[in-house]
């Protein structure tokens, strides 16, 4: 009797591992496809800082080369002895390691106040479609 009772119950049974290995296989894929969903991301965050982080230095470069017309260096022949502040953009095409690719666009205006001459240099650095813009203020 106890085996025609077991053979009833084995027959009764439909089987839970292919259920089962189709529903873990199934929540491994979508594990998959998530991982490498943020790995790209990462990737182009990654990219984004690296660009932006340039962008920046070739913006202070451009404030840089404005500074250089403002307080021109006396030991380099070329520049102009007297501080002038060029008040039309001038756009810097940069081309050294690191920054190449990049442009500054570079404005300066300027006012008198009191008999004192301050000056306001707006830089904006762009490499590829990010950008970046520093401000300097100065007075001589």
């Amino acid at each position: 009797m106890k085996k025609s009772c077991f053979s009833a119950m084995q027959r009764r049974q439909t089987g839970i591992s292919l259920p089962g290995a189709i529903f873990v296989i199934t929540i491994l894929a979508l594990l998959a496809v998530a991982i490498a969903a943020l790995v790209s991301q990462n990737a182009q965050t990654y990219e984004d800082e690296i660009n932006l982080t340039r962008a920046f230095y070739a913006a202070e470069s451009g404030a840089g080369f404005a500074m250089n017309t403002i307080y021109p260096p006396e030991e380099f022949p070329g520049y102009s002895s007297t501080a002038e502040c060029a008040a039309g953009p001038r756009v810097y095409n940069l081309s050294v390691p690191g920054l190449n690719n990049c442009s500054a666009s570079v404005t300066c205006t300027e006012v008198t106040i009191s008999g004192t001459n301050y000056a306001t240099i707006e830089s904006e650095g762009s490499c590829g479609d990010l950008e970046r813009t520093i401000q300097v203020r100065t007075s001589y």
